[in-house]
């Protein structure tokens, strides 16, 4: 408790907590005051003004031996601003909120006194820190979306306070997309590297938690035995979380195609049901989809035609549906909205994307098919980051995400009693009962535990080309898009001839080279920029012969780097 008041010549703070703590300051001149004042270390008031209790008051003290004038004028100064003995200044649970309100507060009642308004401002400073410091938190980053943010900080909250007895608050931190927010763990940890003041790495597929655990960034948790009781480790190849611990999933993911039917019905375009459907002239300029240097989610879908497809009939399947994109979005979420306004037709894009455009639009309108040639089913996962500042609360929203409580936020539809309030997520969950369970509650209509299929993601094939294979499909396909679908109109125009088409989709380097270049000279800074312009260099040479219909065959550039 806070209570200031002058006492004789003297201003007087009292500060109460378990104990009562007295500071005079001498006031010969104003200068000695704040002198004197400002020696009084912030560190020093949070620890003095926190309390137990969680409360706080801020009054006049009319008991402090004030001369009979300097009463008055006080109990008079007091009572026009409608601050009297004993009157509580209860600060809110979130730091802004109490900020806020105490400063507004201050603003309306600070006195005339100088002396006498250094006291009330630095009683709200202590206020506020004894505020900030009564709530747990955890610091996540994270390229999911306001939708799952919102809902999973606003669960956590409810979930602490059940299982705890007090609430707990999430800090988001985003950069952009998986890729992005990848980069940059990596390069603080480079520069911080027992910790970089994030607790958490919530989502991006798995590949990010692949080489945050081979780097050692991130942290070992076993969970209770009654959060992983119903969750498969594994199932059809496939891992739910890591065996070690270091990373886990949080819900399911698969890729397919969110279609625009009633765009499709209007210009006489087919329903897409395989890949290779999406490599049609006639959808030239309909499809949509994201750049997998910004995306993560993009990086997966590409390494996954490569892993479906095979090394070199992959890239040809790449360079047609590349001639026929749109436009390269920066985050994938815009490739699926722009599905439902109608830009496009078709557009590559993770289920949770997909549900949720058909949600907004209507079955009507929208569809999201998992093509039947291959789909690819992966963890969606979640890590404690290295060094976690509030190591205890990032454990506990581990807890949370995995229990039937978090799942039930990705699987139930929104306005469910035990599902999500605002926002629909439309996810699958790592909880195999949930399927049978919530059938015809859940817009989930197929369980991934029952998809047979003989195709497997690669998650270790995907994690060591991840840095490459953007790179490289940056170069070749999106930097040169206007060269890359120039050319192919012409294919197109001339029949679409075999040694054409394999031309046009003719990789600059082979698997096994592209592996090597990764695991080795890719790291080396100079040589990645060099590279990136040769591969950009060679791709607008060659698509711009194959546009005049030169048969002839270009080669790499070859730029050297200096040694």
């Amino acid at each position: 408790m806070i209570f200031a008041g002058l006492s004789r010549n003297k201003p007087v703070i009292s500060i109460q907590t378990n104990k009562t703590i007295e500071a005079e300051f001498g006031v010969a001149t104003r200068l000695n005051f704040f002198q004197a004042a400002g020696r009084m270390s912030w560190a020093y008031c949070r620890n003095v003004c926190s309390d137990q209790s969680g409360g706080a008051r801020l009054s006049i003290n009319r008991r402090a031996g004030v001369p009979p004038a300097a009463r008055g004028s006080q109990a008079d100064w007091a009572n026009s601003n409608g601050l009297s003995a004993g009157l509580p200044l209860r600060p809110r649970r979130s730091r802004s909120a109490s900020w806020s309100h105490c400063t507004a507060k201050m603003a309306r009642r600070l006195p005339m006194n100088p002396e006498f308004g250094f006291i009330i401002f630095l009683a709200v400073l202590c206020l506020s820190a004894s505020a900030a410091s009564s709530e747990e938190r955890v610091i996540i980053i994270s390229p999911h979306n306001e939708a799952i943010r919102l809902e999973f900080a606003r669960g956590f909250r409810q979930w602490h306070q059940q299982e705890y007895g007090t609430p707990a608050s999430v800090e988001w931190r985003s950069v952009g997309g998986s890729s992005d927010a990848l980069r940059f763990v990596i390069s603080e940890f480079a520069k911080k590297p027992d910790g970089i003041g994030i607790d958490c790495f919530f989502g991006g597929g798995e590949e990010p938690f692949l080489l945050l655990s081979d780097k050692k960034l991130a942290a070992r948790y076993p969970p209770p035995a009654e959060v992983l009781a119903g969750i498969p480790q594994s199932f059809n190849g496939i891992d739910v979380y890591d065996p070690n611990l270091t990373w886990f999933g949080a819900a399911l993911s698969s890729f397919g195609i969110l279609q625009n039917a009633r765009v499709q019905k209007i210009v006489n375009l087919p329903l897409a049901t395989r890949w290779e459907d999406l490599t049609q002239p006639r959808l030239y300029g309909w499809v949509g989809a994201g750049d997998p240097r910004n995306s993560g989610t993009m990086t997966v879908m590409f390494e996954t035609f490569l892993q479906a497809y095979g090394w070199e009939r992959g890239w040809q399947m790449l360079a047609q549906l590349g001639g026929n994109v749109r436009k390269f979005d920066r985050v994938s979420s815009t490739t699926a909205k722009d599905v439902t306004l109608g830009e496009t037709a078709y557009a590559l894009a993770i289920d949770f994307y997909g549900f949720t455009q058909v949600s907004v639009a209507g079955r009507t309108n929208l569809t999201f098919a998992l093509p039947q040639d291959f789909t690819a089913i992966s963890p969606d996962g979640l890590a404690i980051l290295k060094g976690a500042p509030n190591l205890t609360t990032a454990e506990r929203f581990v807890d949370f995400v995995l229990s039937e409580a978090g799942q039930k936020l990705w699987f139930l539809p929104r306005g469910h009693p035990e599902g999500p309030q605002k926002y629909s997520i439309e996810r699958m969950s790592i909880r195999p009962g949930f399927y049978s369970r919530y059938r015809g509650v859940s817009n989930i209509e197929f369980s991934p535990f029952d998809l047979k299929q003989n195709f497997r993601y690669d998650g270790k094939l995907g994690r060591g080309r991840r840095e490459i294979l953007p790179a490289m499909i940056g170069a070749l396909i999106i930097d040169t898009h206007s060269e890359l679908q120039a050319a192919w109109r012409a294919v197109v125009q001339r029949g679409r001839k075999v040694e054409e088409v394999t031309e046009l989709g003719r990789a600059p380097l082979s698997e096994t080279e592209a592996f090597q270049l990764a695991t080795n000279q890719w790291k080396n800074a100079e040589f990645r920029n060099l590279k990136k312009i040769e591969w950009q260099t060679w791709a607008q040479k060659r698509y711009r012969a194959i546009a005049k219909g030169s048969a002839a065959r270009v080669e790499n550039v070859g730029i050297r780097i200096r040694q």
